[in-house]
């Protein structure tokens, strides 16, 4: 929690979660407890979600739009709008309980530092941390094809559950892991619903550094876009023609932005005679060695046509989410695998795990994007520096 969650860049929400001045979403970074407020002058910042008098949690709710928050234990209130957004506003009986006044200033709410990227707000609480477009680098360009090329929006309130698991295997399986698909989600094709069991193959395997990791699945030039056509213009004026030529040909997109911000277009399935995908973000909220809360948000674009965004909501439900065909996959190999992890043997490093596969590939010379690119989605390279960078970080070593 020291080293990685309060030093990294964390996600802590979707502006289009913060519509309006004075509202606010409670989350999380590492152990504490936020709240993610805009205000009146349209900038979205963080606080650690404790009143400055007995740190009692201010924020009790997930998600609102109010004036001011107030202490339910003594009445300490603070501004949640304009130039008193955060600050110290009144307090009962104050000037019988404290006759000399109340340094407002120093009783500000404790602030996070605060940077958006194509709609996601990160926060960190690092004195001294690197611009989050730095610290982002290389997986920013494959961002633009998830998050930016469109105005995006949330749909609903991000669903979230437990899951007996660290939080760092669920990360690295968005990292580098579409091995697995063929097994753990073959049910796909015993469905009809794609072809065949390789689904997850084709396409390439980035290792943009930095421990983020993504893969990248395409169909053939001949299929034409999988995304609706009524939202050709919007893509071109955000992409630049090497990613509008990458995006054409997507038929999936995974990834994780370290530590714990995953993303996913997942495959496009036919539902209703139409080819659709369901797009999400997920943070794995750790809340203890082997327990991580999930929140999963289900994002689309704003200006799409009704039956895409309809039917990628039915979609995201069916296959991802708490009832989600390919999370009840997921989470069982998760579970079993930290219980494997925390026996005996393990912790007496009596027991040595293979992260072998890709190495000795080399890196694609003419692909468009950044990063290390590797032909075929199968490879663990990203997974390698996921782990690589996890290890930097807990033995305190400078990142160039």
């Amino acid at each position: 929690m020291s080293t990685v969650f309060r030093e990294a860049w964390l996600f802590v929400a979707h502006v289009s979660e913060l519509p309006e001045a004075g509202s606010f979403v409670v989350r999380d970074m590492g152990e504490e407890s936020i709240i993610v407020a805009r205000g009146d002058d349209r900038t979205v910042r963080v606080f650690l979600n404790a009143c400055r008098h007995r740190g009692m949690r201010l924020a009790c709710e997930d998600f609102g739009s109010t004036n001011a928050w107030r202490c339910s234990y003594h009445g300490f209130t603070y501004g949640s709008k304009g130039e008193f957004l955060g600050t110290l506003v009144g307090a009962p009986y104050e000037r019988v309980a404290y006759p000399g006044g109340l340094d407002r200033d120093a009783l500000h709410l404790i602030e996070a530092k605060v940077d958006i990227y194509q709609g996601l707000v990160f926060a960190t609480w690092s004195k001294h941390p690197p611009q989050l477009v730095s610290y982002l680098g290389n997986v920013a360009w494959y961002l633009d094809l998830v998050v930016g090329r469109a105005e995006m929006e949330v749909v609903g309130v991000p669903q979230k559950w437990v899951v007996p698991t660290g939080w760092k295997l669920p990360s690295e399986n968005f990292t580098a892991d579409a091995y697995h698909t063929a097994t753990a989600h073959s049910f796909l094709a015993r469905l009809g619903l794609v072809e065949k069991v390789d689904f997850g193959r084709d396409g390439y395997h980035v290792d943009p550094g930095g421990g983020h990791g993504l893969g990248v699945g395409v169909h053939g030039d001949e299929a034409g876009s999988y995304f609706p056509a009524e939202l050709t213009d919007e893509y071109a004026s955000r992409l630049t023609p090497h990613q509008l030529n990458l995006l054409k040909r997507v038929k999936n997109v995974h990834g994780n932005v370290f530590p714990n911000l995953s993303f996913l277009i997942p495959s496009f399935i036919n539902i209703d005679g139409r080819l659709v995908s369901g797009m999400m973000l997920r943070s794995w909220q750790p809340i203890g060695p082997d327990q991580t809360q999930v929140w999963s948000w289900h994002l689309v674009e704003k200006n799409a046509p009704n039956w895409w965004k309809t039917l990628g909501r039915k979609m995201y439900t069916q296959t991802f989410g708490a009832s989600g065909m390919f999370d009840q996959d997921d989470t069982e190999n998760w579970e079993a695998q930290t219980r494997n992890a925390t026996a005996s043997l393990s912790r007496a490093d009596e027991v040595f795990l293979h992260y072998e596969m890709g190495l000795g590939m080399q890196p694609l010379q003419d692909f468009p994007g950044p990063g290390d690119v590797y032909d075929g989605k199968f490879n663990e390279a990203a997974g390698r520096t996921f782990y690589r960078t996890w290890l930097d970080y807990l033995a305190g070593r400078e990142f160039e």
